[in-house]
Parts: C-alpha cells; sequence; structure tokens
C-alpha cells in the first residue's frame, strides 16, 4: 500500500479473503505500531490503542 500517511489508527484489509492490517501512526512522536491477522486486530481494537499511546506519548499535548 502506498499513499499518504494519516496520524490515528487505520485498519484495512476487512473484505473478505484479505488478511486485516491495522496501522497506528502518532504523527507528534512519529510512533508507529502495525497488527496483522484477524484475531490479534480484533484484540488491538478491543485495548483501544490510540487512547493508550496518547496517554504515555512524549510529545501529547493533554
Amino acid at each position: 500500500m502506498s499513499g499518504q500517511w494519516f496520524s490515528g489508527l487505520q485498519v484495512r484489509g476487512l473484505d473478505r479473503g484479505d488478511t486485516p492490517v491495522a496501522d497506528l501512526l502518532c504523527t507528534a512522536c512519529w510512533h508507529h505500531e502495525r497488527v496483522r491477522g484477524k484475531a490479534k486486530v480484533t484484540d488491538y481494537l478491543r485495548a483501544n490503542p490510540l487512547a493508550e499511546h496518547r496517554a504515555r506519548c512524549p510529545n501529547s499535548a493533554g
């Protein structure tokens, strides 16, 4: 996949037969996480990774 990256959480590959992929990108500190696979993406999203990262981001304003 190529193109412009936006900060936040993006999930793709939810179409039938595709492998789900979740990407988290913080543009404040340029932290990136990637999770692949249906079970891993489901657990990752339940954990609310964006809120978790915001709480520990070294460059977060809040």
